[in-house]
């Protein structure tokens, strides 16, 4: 598993720099706050086309207002085909290239319909579009591109009220550009502060659940996450009828070596072995540290003869590694085979029962 540092330096406009952790972070976010999203897109599209109403009664024009219509049919249809797709999403992050693309949309929609209006006033519409930047910093979209859209939409703004507006003030003009600047300035501050901490917070989440779930000194889960992985695992194993391999294995006379060389160089070896363990075993496989220099593994959907086979090889990879000024050490491992029924003692009992004659048998053995 990736070490993370846990620092501000970790983070850059917002973002984590490390990529894929920006991209497991926004999915978690998205995820959490589903239901939330979903019912925001639906109110949001349910207001907006109902705006038809009042706007049926203050526009004579029958071809503007049929064009109203149909610019309000479109977003509607728009939101509704981003509720579906947002249903039916299992990977979130696309979603910020279609959140800015409707944040875009949906705010040149508004700045075109409300300059519809007749003898449209200049500071009420820019009260609107200072609602439009709010609300696009309330999404839930990458920071850099919020700022991107609030400044695109602000512009976009601007210069159609210079095309439509005639004979405004210059004070006029100037005092909406600075209270739209202000709301855009303090909306990226307090977004980035908010999207700043989410992002400790989780990485904060992130190294507490790694000290619950896995062993300080070599990094692999510990006995109790194995525990809560091998019910999942054997659930699994018996929805598809399948079975599961479950090896264990200790360190042979590790006492020798802490005696010997310290429990610095003892660790060491702990260290060093769980190396070589998980870069030869599969990502599907699950490895931990049962206590002290014994080890636990299970091979999913994997026979007794085809673990035997994988075991012997793991074998053969400890026994030819040079640890240090210690030199050799080897490992003697017991296999056994996960029955429908079983319950993690009696697996692990029949595993421990043929490391035992593992050992008995002259050690460096897979039984």
């Amino acid at each position: 598993m990736k070490k993370r540092k846990n620092n501000s330096s970790s983070i850059y406009l917002a973002e984590f720099r490390d990529k894929a952790l920006e991209k497991e972070f926004y999915n978690a976010e998205i995820a959490k706050n589903l239901n939330y999203i979903k019912f925001t897109i639906l109110i949001a599209g349910l207001v907006y086309f109902l705006f038809i109403i009042p706007e049926y009664f203050l526009i004579k024009d029958a071809t503007l207002f049929i064009s109203i219509f149909i610019n309000r049919c479109i977003i509607f249809v728009l939101l509704m085909f981003l509720y579906i797709k947002v249903s039916r999403d299992k990977t979130y992050f696309s979603l910020i290239y279609w959140f800015t693309a409707y944040e875009i949309i949906i705010s040149l929609s508004f700045i075109y319909v409300s300059n519809q209006f007749p003898s449209p006033d200049l500071l009420i519409q820019s009260f609107g579009v200072m609602l439009m930047v709010l609300t696009i910093f309330l999404i839930n979209n990458r920071w850099l591109y919020s700022v991107f859209t609030s400044l695109f939409v602000s512009t976009g703004y601007f210069i159609f009220s210079t095309i439509c507006f005639n004979d405004v003030p210059f004070a006029k003009f100037s005092a909406a550009i600075v209270y739209i600047l202000i709301v855009i300035v303090l909306s990226s501050i307090s977004s980035y502060s908010i999207n700043y901490y989410k992002r400790i917070q989780y990485q904060n989440t992130i190294e507490l659940l790694k000290m619950v779930e896995n062993d300080a000194l070599t990094g692999i889960y510990n006995k109790a996450k194995f525990n809560q992985e091998y019910a999942r695992l054997a659930e699994w194993a018996e929805q598809q009828n399948t079975c599961l391999a479950v090896v264990m294995f200790d360190i042979d006379d590790f006492k020798e070596v802490n005696d010997h060389y310290g429990h610095l160089a003892g660790d060491m070896v702990l260290t060093e072995l769980t190396k070589i363990i998980c870069k030869n075993i599969f990502q599907s496989d699950l490895f931990a540290r049962w206590g002290g220099e014994e080890f636990v593994l299970i091979f999913p959907d994997v026979r007794l003869k085809q673990a035997i086979e994988r075991v012997e090889r793991l074998r053969n990879l400890i026994a030819e590694y040079t640890f240090g000024e210690i030199g050799k050490v080897t490992c003697s491992f017991g296999v056994a085979v996960f029955e429908k029924g079983d319950d993690l003692e009696k697996v692990l009992q029949r595993s421990d029962e043929r490391l035992y004659l593992a050992k008995n048998s002259g050690k460096n053995i897979v039984k």
